[in-house]
């Protein structure tokens, strides 16, 4: 049962017939079996199938199944019309000048036809197998009747009762497609019989054949429209269908002259106005009759229909349609109070919040306070005041657009303690709440639902059942609904996610894993582009005149009303999809695989549909974001109006806004979400993909695809973390090329600062690669301009060769030394060899920071390695001085020590100690932080005893003693 006003039987007059047809348009028919067919029919003697009647399908190209652009008006009362050259015509093959057939007809053309045929003498063998084949009919002898009336056409192929009497066999067999067709073959003999053309349409639109119904009730349609007008009714229902609005609005316009107070020719009228989405003139179209019964006009002979609670009805649901819920809201309570004869109670509007004056409960009370006396009092209290349960579903669903929740459950409770099967209205206030995010209260109203047999099985109902078991933490429930679905559809992705999930929060992480990777297989092959259905048609039910697709032509757009209409659907979806992610967050923080690999399938139809729309992506990203536009073609405009507009510009007037191609959308959120939140999705979904799936080249990507958005790199911060997310991916491929071109941007953009001294560093920490790159030449010098940069400001004076000041230092007196910075450049120098260089600068660094223990380290590692170079002067002071700096750095160090500082100091002087070639002094240290290794057996990743043991065993094999050394790499090197 629909709930959908425009398509149930309510209000209907003249003609109320059931029209389930798909719209098409356009007829293909090949030329010679039409001839065939109609001028010579001839049968086979042998052949006693009845088949090679009918006109099969052709198997014609494809471009033949699509017809752009409308057929040509038929007349509807041409007397002088051809059955072949109409099937001709309705598929676009060339027919006679249509002035030969006016010359050789006139009007009593048909009557002279229809004499003659009837008059004409039957051959003797025709008219015996005619009377013995209406004996078998009557006997009900079907079979031996089908044969002789098959007899009789073979002879005889114009007979029209053999054929109309075929027909009526096919039917009663249940063989509907087979008696269409032997009936349109015989109002073909007697065009004239309009009755029987119009049973001929009746049947043909039951069969879908909507090209063909038309085409009959056209034939049907006569001079006299007062007969004719269910034909017009009819068929204009058809046209709408068809989408031919113009011709269906003609037809229509047609019958309501000839019943100007018939309702049910008003809502097809409205329907129309609603498919061609022009809301506001179906609305107007039923406030002009609701005006004209509540103020009629003497004067006005004009006649409308009544207005009762059906048509309020309609009434309400365009105006929902259009969400105009405080003018729905106004209507129905101005209809109700005329309806009810309570126009004098015009004190409820003082309480616009409240409709109580519905309510029996609170009724009584608000009437003992408001009504002004007592006579209106006892007058309020006699009269009627309840309303249509579908009027009251009505004013529920007005109150929740206007978030008056409480109002709105309050009506829908009255859905609950009615006790007519009101299933449709059940499901309908499920769905809007479920629409509104209360899943707890739709659950009650969809759960109703489900108890007729009609709405148990629908495959919506049960979707939204799904979702708010889902919502409500009830996931056994709503596991059960999401298996239905997927056993009636077991390809569809959504469903399978959504399972997945639910299996997820099971505890069933194997049946959620096995869900997830079809969904992935299935998304990698529509990528592929693998995957191609084609739908099979049988081509044993086919009419004579071919239903063909109708397009819309490629030229056509899409209303303001329905890219809207489409937008707003397309929000409730992503706004779903990230309420879904949002919950999967908990999980992910926690690594759970099945939650990241959930979240991501839910992510990456969303991306792609940021992707898809250009505004985001300017060819200048530097001009400022200003919003998504809708644009659309400017109104023509005559010669006046262009010389008015060229003069409002000249005055330095504004456009009017109706002459504007764009129209603003949004600037801070796209489709419910903020750019905050879609900034995170992509973000997001990149780092997941890096990690956890391994594809750093889609990750990059992605994050590419970010950088290319002009709403994020206006913002420095999305910008900066972009270029740290790049950067991040690059150390992780160890690629030195990217590594340098991201960490010279946060150079440049903060000079001077400590941090990113250290950052500069942390990208470079470990391996030869990031050694090698660490240390050329074009580092160090960026890092010594940057120094006399520093220095210049510190002295107060330039200095050659400096880097340009972009940091703001106004105001600020800067030390004399930046420790970070000379130690920096002194790593740099330190690691290219240059140690007497790089003892100066360290020296500096020392003076500003001598109880830093890294400072004294390398500044006594730099001594160290200068004493064992070739041209060194005075090797063993400089060995003294290095060793000095390096007891310094084991004071420091030790100082509120942990076990890693402490194992640190033992494996540095250990390693000093083996550099120097000093091994028995390396052996005791080693053996120290070998003896620290059961402290780190939960935190493997700080613990040096592997280097340890490995340097050991270097040292063990040296010296000869290969058995201690293979102890060592037995106990500490095998994994």
């Amino acid at each position: 049962m629909s709930s959908n006003i425009f398509e149930t039987g309510e209000g209907n007059g003249i003609v109320n017939r059931a029209n389930q047809v798909t719209p098409s348009d356009g007829y293909d028919e090949v030329d010679d079996r039409i001839d065939s067919l109609l001028n010579e029919i001839q049968i086979d003697e042998t052949d006693s199938s009845d088949q090679d009647l009918f006109v099969g399908s052709s198997e014609d190209s494809e471009e033949d199944d699509f017809v752009f652009g409308e057929e040509s008006e038929e007349d509807d009362f041409d007397e002088n019309y051809n059955f072949k050259e109409a099937l001709k015509s309705a598929g676009n093959f060339r027919v006679r000048n249509r002035r030969e057939k006016l010359n050789k007809a006139s009007k009593s053309y048909y009557k002279r036809k229809m004499m003659r045929a009837d008059n004409r003498e039957l051959d003797p063998e025709v008219r015996s197998n005619l009377s013995q084949a209406n004996e078998a009919f009557v006997r009900n002898d079907f079979q031996v009747a089908q044969q002789l009336y098959t007899e009789v056409i073979k002879k005889d192929p114009r007979n029209f009762s053999a054929y109309k009497t075929l027909g009526e066999i096919f039917k009663q067999q249940g063989r509907l497609n087979e008696c269409c067709n032997y009936w349109l073959l015989a109002a073909n003999i007697h065009p004239w019989d309009t009755e029987f053309w119009g049973n001929v349409a009746e049947l043909s639109a039951d069969l879908g054949y909507v090209d063909q119904a038309v085409y009959c009730y056209s034939r049907a349609i006569t001079q006299d429209l007062a007969k004719s007008a269910p034909y017009i009714l009819e068929r204009a229902i058809l046209y709408k269908e068809r989408r031919q609005f113009g011709k269906a609005l003609e037809g229509l316009q047609k019958v309501r002259q000839l019943y100007p107070g018939d309702s049910n020719i008003l809502k097809h009228l409205a329907g129309v106005y609603v498919d061609q989405k022009r809301l506001n003139d179906a609305i107007n179209l039923y406030m002009k009759v609701l005006d004209s019964n509540i103020h009629p006009d003497p004067d006005n002979d004009q006649i409308y229909p009544k207005f009762g609670w059906a048509e309020l009805n309609i009434l309400l649901e365009l105006h929902i349609q259009h969400h105009s819920w405080k003018t729905g809201l106004n209507i129905l309570k101005l209809t109700a109070r005329w309806i009810q004869n309570r126009q004098n109670e015009t004190w409820w509007n003082d309480i616009p919040e409240s409709d109580a004056e519905f309510d029996q409960k609170r009724r009584m009370d608000l009437v003992e306070k408001f009504a002004p006396n007592d006579s209106e009092k006892m007058d309020a209290l006699n009269k009627s005041f309840d309303l249509p349960i579908d009027i009251r579903f009505k004013l529920g669903h007005l109150r929740l657009g206007l978030g008056q929740r409480e109002e709105a459950i309050h009506h829908f409770d009255f859905l609950l303690e009615d006790e007519e099967d009101i299933a449709d209205l059940h499901f309908d206030a499920g769905k809007v709440l479920e629409e509104h995010g209360y899943h707890e209260e739709a659950l009650t109203f969809l759960t109703r639902a489900t108890l007729n047999d009609e709405f148990n099985e629908n495959p919506e109902l049960i979707n939204l059942l799904g979702k708010c078991f889902f919502e409500v933490g009830d996931y056994t429930q709503a596991k059960q609904a999401y298996e239905t679905l997927l056993h009636n559809e077991p390809n569809n992705l959504d469903f399978k996610l959504a399972l997945a999930e639910t299996l997820y929060h099971l505890g069933d992480d194997t049946g959620a894993e096995v869900l997830i990777q079809e969904v992935q297989e299935a998304n990698y092959k529509l990528k592929e582009g693998d995957e191609i259905t084609k739908e099979s048609t049988d081509q044993t039910d086919q009419s004579l005149i071919r239903t063909v697709r109708r397009l819309r032509p490629k030229s056509a757009k899409l209303t303001e009303e329905e890219k809207a209409e489409i937008e707003l659907e397309a929000a409730r979806k992503v706004l779903d999809k990230f309420g879904r992610m949002e919950r999967l967050e908990e999980s992910i923080n926690n690594g759970d695989k099945f939650a990241i690999a959930a979240w991501l399938q839910l992510a990456a139809p969303l991306i792609e549909m940021f992707r898809k729309i250009r505004a985001f992506f300017p060819k200048d990203k530097n001009k400022t974001f200003e919003g998504i536009y809708s644009y659309r073609r400017k109104k023509d405009m005559n010669i006046d109006q262009k010389l008015a507009r060229a003069f409002d510009l000249l005055e330095g007037m504004d456009q009017d806004e109706e002459d504007t191609r764009s129209n603003l959308i949004s600037k801070t959120e796209y489709r419910g979400l903020n750019y905050d939140q879609w900034f995170y999705i992509f973000i997001q979904h990149a780092i997941l993909i890096s990690k956890f799936e391994m594809n750093d080249d889609y990750a990059n990507e992605l994050v590419d695809v970010a950088g290319s958005v002009s709403v994020f790199v206006q913002d420095k911060k999305k910008e900066a973390f972009l270029r740290v997310l790049k950067l991040t991916f690059a150390i992780e491929k160890q690629d030195m090329t990217e590594i340098t071109h991201y960490v010279r941007y946060f150079l440049v953009g903060n000079q001077f600062s400590p941090f990113i001294c250290k950052f500069f560093l942390c990208c470079f920490a470990t391996g030869v690669h990031s050694w090698e790159t660490l240390t050329n030449y074009n580092h160090q010098k960026f890092w010594l301009r940057q120094l006399k940069a520093y220095d210049s400001l510190a002295l107060k004076k330039k200095i050659s060769g400096m880097a340009m000041v972009l940091a703001d230092v106004k105001g600020l007196t800067p030390p004399e030394n930046h420790p970070d910075l000379l130690y920096l450049y002194a790593n740099l120098l330190g690691g290219s060899r240059s140690y007497l260089s790089s003892v100066v600068y360290l020296n500096r660094a020392y003076r500003a920071c001598n109880k830093d223990p890294m400072v004294c380290l390398v500044l006594g590692l730099a001594h160290v390695h200068r004493s064992m170079q070739r041209l060194t002067i005075n090797r063993h002071l400089q060995l003294l001085q290095g060793i000095s700096y390096i007891l310094e750095y084991r004071d420091l160090r030790s100082n509120n020590a942990s076990k890693y500082e402490l194992q640190e100091i033992e494996y540095n002087f250990g390693r000093l100690f083996h550099m120097l070639g000093l091994t028995s002094l390396a052996v005791r240290h080693y053996d120290k932080v070998l003896e620290m290794k059961e402290e780190f057996i939960d935190d493997p990743d700080y613990d040096l005893s592997a280097e340890a043991a490995y340097n050991l065993a270097l040292i063990y094999n040296i010296n000869g003693n290969s058995q201690l050394a293979r102890q060592l790499t037995e106990e500490y090197l095998t994994i």
